[in-house]
């Protein structure tokens, strides 16, 4: 079959190109082509002032712009509501959150997520909650690679990570630069939980004369975040392996100028440790889930207990709001410094 086309001169082609789709007749569906002399446009109805002739025009592919658009008519409009749209992409690889009423079409979700982000190389869907001491959950594999290992970029550095393995939010982009830009140029930080070592890298990029220590629990977050210090050149960066409680007492009192606490959960428990660490000046980030109401209430609280118990004085210098997590519950920051 063929198609309505206006043909015109190559040289005045782009010119018909914005006068045919300012006037919505250029038919998107159809590729438009040449003959080497002229230029043929596919158009939807006839418009004057072209010459229309009519010609085979390939029909052509459009990526859809959304998940939403990709699984029109694959999903009926009750299921489209349901479906969660949101999700992670770290590197290569996507991580879905599935309704259950929806899994019999997970398969299909996730060849839509692969269509809309070309990139994405391997689609997992989230089979657990985040569990065990080193906070990381299950993921079933649906779509593409069978392969939860990528590498991430952010703020000028390249992370080597298994998803299924180590804890990792690229959701803290903001965070990281955000902090990388208050710290001092010479600066003793300390990084808990420092994961794969995203806060700990991307402060080393903008600030190479600092001296940055990651501390970590997890053996595989550990040897990741050596691959990753080799993998950035970030040569003022150094992983210790173990628990905060222990490793701060025995070798880290009074040193740090800047302490990091993003753990997942949890962080609260280990203020005493921050302010073992600290010396005098030092500002601490501490990382907590809140419920939206009172958002920054219970991390006060325990920021204030712990300065009293330990004989120290304590200044709020920011609260904000970072990220949403679960229904009437966010993730929030606390910086405070310590003043004595």
């Amino acid at each position: 079959m063929k198609n309505d086309c206006i043909k015109v001169e190559k040289r005045k082609a782009e010119e018909t190109r914005r006068k045919l789709v300012s006037s919505g007749v250029f038919d998107k569906t159809r590729r438009v082509f040449s003959d080497g002399k002229f230029v043929f446009f596919p158009v939807l109805k006839k418009i004057s002032g072209f010459e229309i002739v009519k010609k085979k025009a390939r029909v052509r592919t459009l990526k859809p712009n959304s998940i939403k658009e990709a699984l029109a008519g694959v999903l009926s409009e009750k299921e489209l509501a349901l479906l969660v749209s949101s999700f992670d992409i770290v590197g290569r690889v996507a991580v879905l959150e599935i309704p259950e009423v929806l899994e019999k079409k997970q398969k299909q979700i996730a060849e839509a997520v692969m269509r809309v982000h070309k990139s994405v190389r391997a689609v997992f869907k989230k089979a657990s909650e985040m569990q065990g001491v080193f906070r990381v959950r299950k993921l079933k594999w649906l779509a593409g690679e069978k392969q939860s290992e990528t590498i991430y970029a952010e703020n000028n550095c390249r992370m080597k990570l298994d998803l299924k393995k180590v804890y990792f939010s690229p959701r803290l982009v903001f965070e990281r630069k955000r902090i990388a830009e208050l710290a001092g140029e010479n600066e003793r930080v300390l990084v808990f939980f420092a994961g794969v070592g995203p806060f700990a890298l991307v402060i080393a990029r903008k600030h190479p004369l600092a001296k940055i220590t990651c501390i970590e629990l997890n053996p595989a977050a550990c040897e990741y975040a050596r691959e990753n210090i080799e993998l950035n050149k970030a040569e003022n960066v150094d992983i210790v392996e173990g628990d905060v409680r222990k490793i701060i007492p025995a070798s880290f009192v009074g040193v740090a100028d800047r302490v990091l606490m993003p753990l997942p959960k949890g962080a609260e428990e280990f203020l005493r440790e921050a302010f073992l660490a600290a010396r005098k000046g030092c500002v601490v980030h501490l990382y907590s889930f809140a419920e939206d109401a009172k958002p920054f209430e219970k991390a006060l609280k325990a920021v204030r207990a712990e300065a009293k118990k330990q004989g120290r004085r304590v200044k709020v210098l920011c609260k904000r709001v970072v990220r949403p997590y679960a229904p009437r519950v966010s993730q929030v920051v606390i910086d405070f410094q310590i003043l004595n």
